[in-house]
């Protein structure tokens, strides 16, 4: 049962919370934040904490959607945040700010395994795609993060993206607009592969990907990632229930 028994943590710029106190909408409340802010960041909490656990179909095996996340909550290396920018678009000037405080509250997270580190931030009330928009490759905030060592997510109700191992399965959408902050792993050269700057850190950083992720972002890759969204453009068309994942596990 959620408890108020660990106070949030201080940090330049945002307070950060404990699964614990994210979960309790009614201590938010008490808190100081307003019943919207609470009622979204308890919810995307509790989405955060249970849906990428559910097992899923990846090629070759079944595991997790994010296999990391067991071990941070083992760790207690996840947190969380809010964010009230009271407005639904606002500038990509405002939005580059809070993700330096975020990255600045995420590089305070102490739990033992950087490799862990997880910081949620939630923006209820902010179109999702405008967070999109912010860290589009064009602009240089996410590249600016990558150099921190920071890798920063996109999550909204209508997020497009599917994950890169199932085209039906669109593991983004969080129940309201949200970044998510972790440490950079070797293993993300997929998420960072089809951007040129995003390469450059990543091998400043890494060197050469590991040897079995080398062929994302070239030529044939890149022909069957086309191939694929227009099968997948089709089955939508015809077939729209066909964009439901197939969870295997609860």
């Amino acid at each position: 049962m959620p408890t108020l028994s660990l106070p949030p943590r201080r940090s330049p710029g945002l307070d950060l919370l404990p699964v614990e106190r994210a979960l309790d909408e009614a201590g938010l409340i008490a808190s100081g934040l307003s019943p919207d802010q609470a009622e979204a960041l308890a919810k995307c909490a509790a989405w955060t904490t249970t849906y990428p656990l559910k097992r899923v179909q990846k090629r070759r095996r079944v595991e997790a959607i994010c296999p990391m996340l067991a071990p941070a909550l083992a760790a207690r290396g996840l947190s969380f945040a809010a964010a009230d920018l009271g407005e639904r678009e606002p500038s990509l000037e405002r939005l580059d700010d809070l993700l330096r405080e975020a990255a600045d509250a995420f590089e305070s997270l102490d739990c033992g395994d950087p490799r862990l580190r997880c910081l949620v931030l939630v923006v209820p009330g902010v179109r999702g795609a405008r967070l999109l928009e912010a860290t589009a490759p064009s602009r240089g905030i996410k590249d600016e993060l990558l150099r921190r060592g920071i890798l920063a997510g996109e999550f909204f109700p209508s997020c497009p993206f599917a994950t890169t191992f199932n085209p039906r399965l669109f593991a983004l959408r969080s129940p309201a607009p949200m970044y998510v902050l972790r440490t950079l792993l070797e293993s993300d050269w997929r998420f960072l592969c089809q951007i040129p700057a995003w390469q450059r850190t990543y091998r400043e950083r890494f060197g050469e990907p590991p040897a079995r992720l080398r062929h994302l972002g070239g030529p044939l890759w890149r022909l069957k990632q086309k191939i694929g969204w227009r099968i997948d453009a089709l089955r939508r068309r015809f077939f729209p229930d066909s964009r439901e994942p197939v969870e295997l596990d609860p």
